[in-house]
């Protein structure tokens, strides 16, 4: 009403901006804060997920998970992906938008090639790497034979020993393009006048790269860590789609353990305590380093 200043003692600026935030503010606290809250009540119980009643048990899911041995190496293999996810992709990725940004013939046509991977969905890659991987017949262990390394040819998705390097071989050739991607824009979009300054004052090409570009790519270096971080954490859909966990539990992660303590066994207490744990780890492993870095990249555009 046109003149009407305020509405139950509020301004009308603030109802306005309280009737836009209230669809958002209901919608996260319905999808994301009652299933974290859920959860963690459902993991205080013995609750087969079907019957009307659920047994109050306290802490006993997390004191029994926390020595089980099986959730233990699965926690070991978050860590390693974790690494392995920071690292390798991460590296590679940088690597190759270095070596294209140069400038090289074919151009487009290695960008389509490094970044189409990525496109494919995790069930379609997990087929691809289970035909690679075939251990009698497979595309790896036949270019070997053709190398003369037939010899050192594994059961590269049986042995628990390397089941889980063999995972990330996979997951490298999928996420790279993601990663080169990211750095590619980013180097394009660093501005030539710092380049050329550096040349002028006789930078080599590698102090170019390691003074100048490597600095003003930490907003590219930031997104790709954190996501690459991220999935570290909730890696399923690869590893469930090509192994389902196996053998014998060797390339389980806490995600797949989850979902076979709760769909498989019918513990959803139990589960629900993993999927906390996961939660924990998660929230004191990623989040500090994405505030650290977000101070680091706010101080440099600062400066």
């Amino acid at each position: 009403m046109a003149g009407v200043r305020s509405v139950f003692g509020l301004p009308r600026s603030t109802l306005a901006f309280g009737a836009f935030l209230a669809l958002p503010v209901a919608l996260f606290l319905i999808f994301f804060i009652y299933p974290i809250v859920s959860t963690v009540y459902i993991s205080l119980h013995d609750w087969n997920g079907v019957a009307p009643t659920m047994r109050f048990v306290g802490w006993r899911n997390y004191v029994t998970l926390a020595t089980q041995p099986r959730f233990l190496h699965a926690l070991a293999n978050n860590l390693s992906w974790l690494v392995f996810m920071l690292v390798c992709p991460t590296g590679l990725g940088l690597l190759l938008a270095a070596l294209l940004d140069r400038g090289i013939r074919g151009e487009r046509v290695f960008r389509i090639v490094f970044f189409l991977p990525f496109t494919i969905p995790a069930v379609a890659v997990a087929a691809i790497w289970r035909w690679v991987y075939e251990p009698s017949g497979g595309l790896l262990t036949t270019v070997m034979q053709l190398v003369g390394l037939g010899d050192h040819a594994q059961n590269w998705l049986g042995d628990p020993r390397i089941v889980t390097y063999s995972l990330m071989g996979a997951v490298l050739w999928w996420t790279t393009g993601f990663a080169f991607l990211v750095f590619f824009a980013g180097l394009r979009n660093i501005p030539e006048e710092f380049i050329e300054a550096a040349r002028i004052e006789g930078a080599t090409p590698w102090q170019v790269f390691w003074k100048v570009r490597f600095p003003l790519l930490w907003p590219s270096t930031i997104i790709v860590l954190g996501i690459f971080a991220i999935d570290s954490m909730r890696l399923f859909d690869v590893v469930w789609a090509t192994t389902s966990g196996g053998p014998a539990y060797a390339s389980e992660v806490l995600a797949t353990q989850m979902y076979d303590v709760a769909f498989g066994r019918f513990r959803m207490g139990q589960a629900s305590a993993i999927s906390v744990y996961l939660l924990g780890i998660a929230a004191v492993i990623i989040m500090p380093y994405i505030y650290a870095m977000s101070r680091r990249v706010a101080d440099s555009e600062a400066e």
